[in-house]
């Protein structure tokens, strides 16, 4: 078997274009040198394809000939595993403890304040202001405190900072970009996480899948073509 034939088969992926679990999911696959057909979720009944594929309506969907696997942690493990380069999982227990930390404060703390900032949602904007300031000044804080030996979060470039930088990303194409003014750490991991070239060691810039915010209007997804 020649390099890139288990790579070949095209996979699919259903997603919605304004969610940080889909660009999660797109810029895996592109650090890693996996080609992806995207196709977006509107939200009605005409994706037939999707609900046969998730039962549950649970989105990023994706699949692989005949494997189909959803769900965002699920569809990032199997892309760093299926894809080329290093493995976006450190595999020292403490730093790998430490990944997971970071993801966790994205996912349940940053995201869903992004989310609710992003709606124009007035009930509860002041608490989630809070937490973004409070979640942004922790990640200054770490980095500031680890930037000679790393750029990123946690050592090498981890799925820790795609979880980041799917939401970091969100906020600033909304136009909160002063929301991380005034902090220089972060300002120095954004450039170098939107300017890095894949993990795979193809000439790709993996921040080129995320979506702008002319993309989310009119729903327009971008698909993963590397080996093509």
């Amino acid at each position: 078997m020649s390099i890139g034939d288990h790579l070949s088969d095209v996979k699919t992926l259903w997603g919605r274009v304004a969610s940080a679990d889909t660009s999660k999911c797109l810029f895996t696959a592109a650090e890693k040198g996996v080609d992806l057909d995207a196709i977006a979720i509107l939200e009605t009944s005409e994706n037939v394809e999707f609900n046969q594929h998730s039962p549950f309506a649970i989105s990023p969907c994706l699949k692989d000939v005949d494997f189909i696997i959803y769900g965002t942690v699920s569809i990032m493990s199997f892309l760093d595993d299926k894809g080329f380069g290093n493995s976006l999982v450190p595999r020292n227990g403490i730093v790998r403890a430490q990944q997971y930390r970071w993801i966790h404060i994205a996912t349940d703390i940053l995201g869903p304040a992004i989310s609710e900032v992003i709606s124009g949602g007035n009930e509860n904007l002041d608490v989630s202001m809070q937490k973004i300031e409070a979640a942004l000044c922790h990640a200054e804080e770490s980095l500031g405190t680890n930037k000679k030996k790393s750029p990123y979060l946690v050592g090498d470039f981890t799925l820790a900072d795609i979880h980041w930088i799917s939401h970091i990303h969100l906020l600033l194409i909304h136009g909160h970009a002063n929301l991380i003014s005034g902090k220089p750490n972060i300002d120095q991991w954004l450039s170098q996480v939107m300017t890095r070239k894949s993990t795979s060691k193809e000439n790709f810039t993996s921040s080129d899948v995320l979506p702008s915010l002319d993309d989310i209007n009119s729903h327009q997804i971008h698909s993963v073509h590397i080996n093509a």
